[in-house]
């Protein structure tokens, strides 16, 4: 397969991702196995690494994700699983945590977690019609491939600055730690 059918094909399969909304997710709780199940269905059509049961045990002993009860996971930890899974590749575990907390504030969960979605799929539709037709890469000359290095340099060097700048905010939005006073 020629290499622009393979990047066309990719921003294919990132177009046609089915990414749900609140009212979409499972409406019972869910077992360990099925969240995993359930996650990676999503994920995995965007290129993301699947999700594991250990992962997940990771981000409940980390106190990212509450504990389940009696061994399920109700809708609010299935979707902070997810958004997880989906911001992993690029951020720390604490970060995300941090910004998830911090998207909670003064928002019910339902509205920071499809606005999350929705924004990832109006990335993923701007990414789609950015590449459509602008960069070809099958037919392989000096300024063709001038084009396609460029694009991939200011890829990588917007994905540091967003993720750093992500970081900086998350940081910042962190309440300080108060300090105990000492008794004289």
């Amino acid at each position: 397969m020629a290499e622009e059918e393979v990047f066309t094909a990719y921003l294919a399969r990132l177009q046609q991702a089915q990414l749900p909304r609140w009212t979409d997710l499972p409406q019972f709780d869910l077992y360990m196995d099925q969240v995993v199940q359930y996650v990676n269905e999503i994920i995995t059509p965007l290129g993301l690494d699947e999700l594991t049961p250990t992962m997940v045990n990771n981000y409940v002993k980390k106190g990212v994700i509450t504990s389940p009860v009696k061994k399920k996971y109700h809708k609010g930890q299935i979707a902070n699983i997810l958004v997880i899974a989906m911001l992993k590749p690029v951020f720390a575990l604490d970060t995300i945590a941090a910004g998830i907390d911090y998207q909670l504030r003064g928002r019910e969960k339902q509205q920071a977690f499809d606005a999350f979605i929705l924004a990832f799929i109006g990335a993923v539709q701007q990414v789609n019609s950015d590449f459509t037709g602008d960069v070809l890469i099958n037919k392989v000359n000096k300024t063709d491939t001038t084009n396609i290095q460029n694009a991939m340099v200011n890829l990588a060097i917007n994905a540091v600055l967003q993720k750093m700048l992500v970081e900086t905010m998350t940081t910042m939005t962190q309440p300080t730690p108060t300090t105990p006073k000492k008794k004289d």
